[in-house]
């Protein structure tokens, strides 16, 4: 059985939906982040403030390389990941690359109802939509290698219908 791996921002629902799919799939659900933090014994924000953005990506590509094709995961990377070092190529090998393609607009009001400040690259911008729409237009490129593309509200039963005949 193939991987799947979801890429896109930050906020676009990786984890969310990941985990409802490896549910239904009866995958293991992983989560790229909590990876990198379990191998470095901190947090994501933490890391990127001691060690900076370049070891951060560094070690992301390390543990996304771990990752073995056919191992039956649902992994949600994270929302830079496909954008560093050959990632996407890696990601595109591991299984089913799957793009959730959210707009700007929506990712703000989820961020701002997570209510956390977890999101280093957007740390210090002046205003969050333009700046995650200036991150999608830096990404997309990357996004949009991806098998499949997703827009606006994804509802699992229909992703494993169109999944079925790719797994």
């Amino acid at each position: 059985m193939k991987n799947i791996v979801l890429v896109g921002m930050m906020s676009s629902g990786k984890s969310t939906l990941g985990k409802k799919l490896a549910r239904a799939l009866n995958y293991k659900f992983v989560d790229l982040d909590k990876l990198i933090e379990k191998d470095q014994q901190t947090d994501i924000p933490s890391l990127f403030r001691q060690k900076g953005e370049t070891y951060f990506r560094e070690t992301e590509s390390r543990i996304l390389k771990e990752i073995m094709p056919e191992s039956k995961i649902v992994l949600a990377s994270g929302g830079g990941t496909p954008c560093f070092y050959d990632n996407m190529d890696y990601i595109r090998s591991l299984g089913i690359s799957i793009f959730l393609d959210v707009p700007a607009a929506d990712l703000v009001k989820r961020i701002e109802n997570h209510g956390k400040d977890d999101r280093p690259v957007l740390s210090g911008a002046a205003s969050l939509e333009d700046a995650l729409t200036s991150k999608i237009q830096e990404r997309f490129p990357y996004y949009s290698q991806a098998d499949l593309t997703l827009k606006g509200e994804i509802d699992v039963s229909h992703l494993l219908e169109v999944l079925k005949p790719l797994l």
